[in-house]
């Protein structure tokens, strides 16, 4: 299974892959939300496999032994960070399949738009600054543009490029 450095080595090739996407395809909510998501997905197997040494095959499984309220786990999260990850794994769920969490309507596709990757963005930037200091990490630079995100956001790991 994959090493702590090895998770974040993928995690920064995916940072990479999310800016570069970001900067030159337009109207791509919906793939850098996902890419988004996986930069966490390998966060936290990083932050598992260096805390525990285990290593989970499953998205479920992985956020059992994050979840604060799991008492027996010692890689659990602050409840903040936790939800800031099920956040994004649901902005990425809602991209990949067309789909709500709490759609009362399952017959409407609900499409990604700017405002779910702002979220996204917000989210992942806080999951990802708690694991920079938790784990001395270093991200690869991220610049991202997106109308919906502003210095008043206060992102820490994302830098924004200014709308023309």
């Amino acid at each position: 299974m994959a090493s702590f450095e090895e998770h974040i080595a993928q995690a920064n090739k995916n940072l990479t892959v999310l800016s570069e996407i970001n900067s030159k395809i337009t109207d791509t909510w919906d793939w850098q939300v996902t890419v988004g998501y996986y930069v966490s997905v390998h966060v936290a197997n990083a932050h598992i496999a260096k805390v525990s040494n285990l290593h989970y095959r499953t998205h479920e499984d992985v956020k059992n032994v994050l979840n604060p309220f799991n008492t027996l786990s010692i890689c659990k999260i602050p409840e903040d960070i936790y939800l800031s990850y099920t956040k994004i794994e649901s902005l990425s769920r809602r991209a990949r399949y067309l789909c709500h969490q709490n759609q009362q309507n399952p017959q409407i596709g609900h499409f990604t738009h700017d405002k779910h990757f702002a979220k996204s963005i917000r989210h992942l930037d806080k999951f990802l600054d708690y694991f920079k200091t938790l784990h001395s990490i270093t991200f690869s630079s991220c610049s991202i543009k997106c109308v919906e995100l502003s210095p008043n956001d206060h992102l820490k790991i994302f830098t924004l490029i200014p709308q023309n």
